[in-house]
C-alpha cells in the first residue's frame, strides 16, 4: 500500500524531509554571513564615535563625572557588545533582514539624531526625539502617549543630570 501512496504523491518512493528551524552556521545564507560582520563593524564604529564624543565633552573623574562620561561608557559597552556578538554568536539564528532590523535601525537613527541635535540645538529637544524613536521601535503607536512619555522622560532626565548630578551642558 505504501508503493501506491508514494506513486500517487509523485515522490517515486523517495521521502522528503523539510528542515524546520534555523540553519546551522555552515548552512547559513551567504547574506547572513556577510551582514553579521558588517553589522558588528557598524556598531563598533558607533561605539567608537560615542566614546570620542564623550571624551570631547570631558569625562571628568569617577567622583565628579563630566557630561561625556555616560556617552563614553555606553559607547564602550556598545563596541564591546558588538565584538562579543560577532565572536560568540555562531548558531546562525540571525535573520537577514526582518522587522527587528527596522526597529534596530530606528533606535540607532534616534541615537545619531540625539547626538547631532544635542551638539547643535539642545538637550531638551534631542531627548524628546531619542525617546520618541525608542518608543516607536518598541511598538508604541498612540501619539498622545508617546508625547506624554517624551515630556515626562525628558523632564526626569533633566532633573537627574542637571539638578541632582550637577552636569553642566548646553540646554
Amino acid at each position: 500500500m505504501s508503493d501506491t501512496h508514494d506513486a500517487a504523491s509523485g515522490n517515486g518512493g523517495e521521502s522528503t524531509v523539510e528542515q524546520l528551524g534555523p540553519p546551522d552556521a555552515e548552512d547559513a545564507v551567504p547574506s547572513q554571513r556577510v551582514l553579521k560582520p558588517i553589522g558588528a563593524a557598524v556598531f563598533v564604529l558607533l561605539g567608537a564615535g560615542a566614546i570620542l564624543s564623550g571624551v570631547a565633552f570631558g569625562v571628568g573623574a569617577p567622583d565628579r563625572p563630566g557630561p561625556g562620561m555616560w556617552p563614553a561608557a555606553l559607547g564602550a559597552a556598545l563596541a564591546v557588545g558588538a565584538v562579543a556578538f560577532f565572536v560568540f554568536n555562531r548558531d546562525g539564528k540571525e535573520g537577514a533582514f526582518g522587522p527587528e532590523v527596522w526597529n534596530a535601525l530606528i533606535v540607532v537613527g534616534s541615537i545619531v539624531t540625539f547626538v547631532l541635535l544635542f551638539e547643535h540645538v539642545s538637550f531638551l529637544l534631542a531627548s524628546v526625539v531619542l525617546l520618541a524613536g525608542c518608543q516607536i521601535a518598541a511598538g508604541a503607536t498612540r501619539w498622545p502617549t508617546i508625547a506624554i512619555t517624551c515630556v515626562v522622560g525628558t523632564g526626569a532626565a533633566w532633573l537627574l543630570f542637571f539638578v541632582v548630578l550637577g552636569v553642566t551642558t548646553p540646554l
